[in-house]
């Protein structure tokens, strides 16, 4: 996506009018990008991607002969149903009618007092309530600030002088062993990312990227936005398929060895980002080999 939520947002129907002639059309080709990629997910099915049945909507979905005749067999069933409700609700009047008014006040059900509306809390998280973080506190080693270069209305190159920090995180990663300083060591380094109103009035963020590595994995999303490193996801990939660990036996080890605090949900998400990063390395790997077979087995004797 070239325009993010947040640029959407600012774009009103009176700005876009009172744009120049030429920025109006670099802004309607991204927008026209936008627009094609939305409709492309939009069609997205179980019939033309990898997505599973489940997720296609219960009336976008294929009716065959079979189908059909079952739900006309349904609906027989549910008009059966209707007369036969039909009969019991008569006789329960007509029982109901002859039953004095006294009885009738002792089998109606008691009533009981609403609940005062003015208690009832408001959606999502209360004001005071206690958050949910990282309890270790790790040394901050580098700092990276991430600036947007142009503005996403106009194309004007933004200056980093007048941009103002709005989020931040940091990623924990391993320095690898050298020669002249043998050993591994953790690195914590802070990322803050700038927003800058251009002159033209328009708020640009700089986000992380993210996007889907191949389509065999679209629910596993790559972003740049992670606690944990490239250096620090290589260790846990080789000490869970190298070294055959659990992640129980993966966070002892981070914990014993590196005095790292990891959730055995972060591991479990870092073997599964890294094994989509590598997937489409590995399938065009697999395709270049069954090309390099096929070929092979249709040469003549004696053919090179």
């Amino acid at each position: 996506m070239r325009l993010s939520d947040h640029d959407l947002l600012q774009l009103t129907e009176e700005e876009l009018l009172e744009l120049p002639e030429e920025v109006l059309r670099r802004l309607s080709v991204k927008l026209l990008y936008d627009l094609k990629e939305a409709r492309e997910r939009l069609k997205q099915t179980s019939r033309n991607s990898s997505r599973p049945p489940s997720s296609d909507l219960p009336w976008d979905k294929t009716n065959t002969g079979t189908e059909s005749e079952e739900q006309q067999q349904g609906q027989d069933e549910f008009a059966g149903a209707d007369d036969h409700a039909l009969d019991v609700e008569d006789a329960s009047k007509t029982e109901f009618e002859e039953k004095t008014p006294a009885e009738a006040d002792e089998t109606q059900p008691t009533k009981k007092p609403e609940a005062a509306t003015n208690d009832r809390l408001n959606a999502g998280k209360q004001l005071g309530a206690p958050g949910y973080g990282r309890e270790q506190k790790i040394a901050i080693t580098a700092e990276e600030h991430h600036y947007p270069e142009n503005c996403v209305r106009c194309d004007r190159e933004l200056k980093p002088d007048t941009a103002k920090a709005y989020t931040a995180f940091e990623t924990v990663d391993l320095e690898w062993a050298d020669p002249n300083q043998p050993g591994i060591r953790l690195t914590n380094t802070k990322h803050t990312y700038y927003e800058t109103v251009c002159t033209c009035g328009h708020c640009t963020q700089q986000a992380p990227h993210r996007q889907v590595s191949h389509h065999l994995t679209p629910t596993i999303l790559l972003s740049e936005w992670r606690l944990v490193g490239p250096g620090l996801a290589a260790l846990i990939v080789c000490l869970a398929y190298r070294m055959r660990l659990s992640r129980r036996r993966t966070q002892e080890f981070l914990n014993d060895w590196l005095g790292l605090e990891l959730s055995v949900g972060t591991i479990h998400a870092t073997l599964h980002e890294s094994g989509a990063a590598v997937c489409p390395l590995k399938t065009n790997w697999w395709k270049r080999y069954k090309t390099v077979v096929c070929c092979m087995s249709t040469k003549r004797p004696g053919e090179n």
